[in-house]
């Protein structure tokens, strides 16, 4: 009976919540698979920065996490994929971490070998 209730329990938790003031927002830059939590992460041009994309819970992997504009492209350790991305945050961005977003939509995509 704990089991069941346990399971119904964690799939109705609420998605995370981007921080207080955070909005989507798009951005142009490199998304990559690589080693490390979360796998999957986007450049954006002509930063620093880093940004880990994870599923809306907040997991690095899962179903979701990729919008199927993107999936279709097949990005892997040895195939980038540059374009414009939209994003949602649901961490502060603050200097020297990667911040992690929920990645919703994507436009103007091209594969590129690594």
């Amino acid at each position: 009976m704990i089991a069941p209730l346990a399971a119904l329990l964690l799939a109705s938790a609420p998605a995370a919540a981007p921080p207080a003031g955070s909005a989507c927002f798009w951005v142009e830059g490199r998304l990559s698979i690589t080693n490390g939590t979360p796998s999957v992460r986007i450049w954006p041009t002509g930063t620093k920065r880093l940004l880990g994309v994870v599923t809306a819970s907040g997991e690095a992997e899962g179903a979701g996490l990729l919008p199927a504009e993107v999936e279709r492209l097949h990005p892997d350790f040895d195939r980038f994929v540059w374009g414009r991305f939209h994003v949602c945050p649901l961490t502060e961005d603050r200097p020297g971490w990667t911040r992690r977003v929920t990645l919703v939509g994507a436009e103007r995509l091209r594969a590129v070998a690594r």
